[in-house]
């Protein structure tokens, strides 16, 4: 199976995917329009977000057989008629999940400490020290709820 990637991911794929037996081909400059020329060619295809893959593209990957996303969601590709045409479509949904909690816990402690108030006022000069002082998490319970990957 040949497998086209599209954009540029992290090296342990295209090793893992050639010990697989995969043939990598790499075109990250090509438009749209050159990659869907070429696209029959291919038996998957590996992509983030560097364009849409809507139904004209889909009718022109003759052998595609999966679509491998890197990354969350799968928004940009016509997932309807992708399936009709029996692609397999791939995702990572967890891929970025811790990045989003300590992401979510930064916030939460920037808020208690007034973080973005006070680096804006000592940028311009000014310091107030009582309106700036924030909350500590000793004795509070603080949780985050995720929904999903996310």
């Amino acid at each position: 199976m040949t497998v086209l990637h599209l954009d540029t991911n992290h090296p342990i794929l295209i090793a893992t995917l050639k010990n697989a037996g995969f043939h990598n081909h790499e075109n990250y400059t090509a438009g749209k329009s050159q990659i869907e020329r070429e696209i029959y060619q291919y038996d998957g295809i590996v992509i983030r977000s560097r364009f849409k893959i809507d139904k004209q593209f889909l009718d022109a990957a003759k052998n595609l057989k999966f679509i491998a996303r890197v990354g969350a969601g799968l928004e940009s590709i016509d997932c309807e008629y992708a399936e009709k045409r029996g692609i397999k479509l791939i995702a990572a949904p967890e891929g970025n999940r811790n990045a989003v909690g300590e992401h979510a816990l930064g916030m939460l402690l920037s808020l208690l400490n007034n973080l973005t108030r006070a680096n804006h006022q000592v940028k311009t000069g000014h310091w107030e020290r009582e309106a700036n002082r924030g909350e500590e998490l000793d004795g509070k319970t603080v949780g985050i709820i995720g929904y999903g990957n996310m």
